[in-house]
């Protein structure tokens, strides 16, 4: 078969359900920017990888598959067989198409002059240099959500599309690419469940039950439900949704003024700043440091203690955070104190036994977050219910450490941590009715990201 009668996609045609994604979205489409939610096998990827081969003959250009890790990446699709007995690789790039293919890279360079790669989004910084065209992001619901700010602006200059592929996990940042998607012009937006594409039927489904499979989670897997909390998780997606829709009440003078501090320890971490003032949390939107280093970060803390006057400046003291702690200090502020996250529970305030003290201060958080009310902030929601808990030997409760939840794709809940860090400690309120208000306290539920 000579390459001249070959058609791309090759081999293949959409199902029904995956008709309008190839119909409307891609160079010459009306969409360069898509989020299709679909269940657990409705062939995402599939689609995806057929789709890029196409626009690759319409534009010639560098594409990138990412997925959230790389070893992900070169298991789920490189070395992947199809259910036709072919490798995927050769079904989308046959041989007559291909110029050269790098095993080691998961590169495909193709006859017009296109090139394709997978890729982690956990490493996407090292891809960047390529100006691609086109990018499609793999299981975005447990990737690293900075990889799309990082690309973002390259697809802009090229006028390229950039294309979210995933089945949901609760309110994290896949939740608000949906929410960005149904909200603004210009996004191909859709979600499929079992019961749009009759993919799965019911009996399949009830025998996943009955297998062990969690109701959460099959309302995840086969319905897209985003509502939907995992089994482990310490905080429900539930229990913060509810906090954010509470109306909130300006909070009285006597209650307690807290700032908690998450210093950032490297890489794309963030160090927060979070602001809570009795029941309703505070006035003030946090803010997120980028970049800032930890004299510039104990000079910010310094600065709101004379704006704002708090009853505690509770830190994080693990790392670098031990730094800003001793800084404020030598500036005279010895109300700043530092919290060691892995130090033993003090105050088991929640009635559940904590095998450490950043779990205690998150159960804390908790609780309080049945009455409390936040600020209706997307990436605070999805940091809150992203952690999962387990047990250790002596039967207390740990939650999940920022390092592994790294290893699964999810970013580092650095607000979340910061907000459970008001809560280290009790706290005594004690201003005076006639303290005056800072002006810029308005209640908006952003929060400002500064950076150099």
């Amino acid at each position: 078969m000579s390459s001249a009668r070959l058609t791309i996609p090759n081999d293949r045609r959409p199902l029904l359900h995956q008709t309008r994604l190839y119909r409307e979205f891609g160079h010459g489409r009306p969409f360069r920017r898509g989020c299709a939610v679909w269940h657990r096998r409705a062939g995402k990827d599939s689609v995806a990888l057929n789709l890029t081969a196409r626009d690759m003959f319409r534009r010639v250009g560098t594409y990138w598959h990412l997925f959230p890790e790389q070893t992900q990446a070169r298991r789920a699709i490189w070395n992947s067989i199809d259910g036709r007995g072919r490798r995927i690789i050769d079904q989308v790039f046959p041989a007559p198409v291909r110029k050269r293919i790098s095993v080691n890279e998961m590169l495909v360079e193709t006859v017009n002059g296109s090139s394709w790669q997978m890729a982690g989004s956990d490493n996407f910084d090292s891809l960047v240099g390529s100006n691609p065209v086109g990018v499609v992001f793999s299981e975005w619901a447990l990737a690293h959500p900075d990889a799309w700010d990082y690309i973002r602006p390259i697809l802009v200059e090229n006028d390229g599309w950039a294309l979210f592929i995933y089945t949901p996990r609760g309110h994290n940042h896949g939740y608000a690419t949906w929410m960005n998607a149904l909200e603004s012009d210009g996004w191909f937006s859709e979600r499929l469940t079992v019961e749009d594409t009759g993919l799965i039927a019911s009996d399949q489904i009830e025998t996943e039950r009955r297998s062990g499979m969690s109701e959460s989670k099959l309302r995840q897997e086969f319905y897209c439900s985003f509502e939907a909390a995992s089994d482990a998780q310490l905080i429900p997606q539930e229990l913060v949704s509810e906090a954010m829709a509470r109306t909130p009440t300006m909070p009285e003078p006597f209650d307690e003024r807290v700032i908690g501090v998450d210093v950032a320890r490297f890489g794309d971490d963030k160090s927060v700043i979070y602001f809570r003032h009795g029941r309703d949390g505070a006035p003030i939107a946090h803010e997120r440091l980028s970049g800032w280093d930890t004299m510039q970060t104990a000079a910010r803390v310094a600065d709101w203690i004379h704006r704002w006057g708090p009853d505690a400046v509770l830190i994080g003291d693990g790392g670098v955070g031990g730094s800003v702690v001793d800084r404020l200090r030598q500036l005279g502020f010895w109300i700043a104190q530092g919290v060691n996250f892995g130090a033993r529970s003090d105050y088991p305030r929640t009635g559940e036994k904590a095998g450490n003290k950043r779990t205690e201060m998150w159960l804390t958080a908790r609780a309080w977050l049945e009455s409390g009310a936040l600020p209706r902030d997307h990436l605070l929601a999805a940091e809150l219910s992203a952690p999962m808990f387990s047990y250790n030997a002596q039967n207390a409760l740990v939650l999940e450490k920022k390092d592994d939840m790294k290893k699964r794709g999810i970013p580092s809940p650095d607000v979340a941590d910061a907000f459970a860090l008001t809560f280290a400690y009790p706290v005594m309120g004690g201003h005076d009715d006639d303290d005056e208000p800072i002006d810029e306290t308005a209640w908006n539920g952003r929060s400002r990201t500064t950076g150099y």
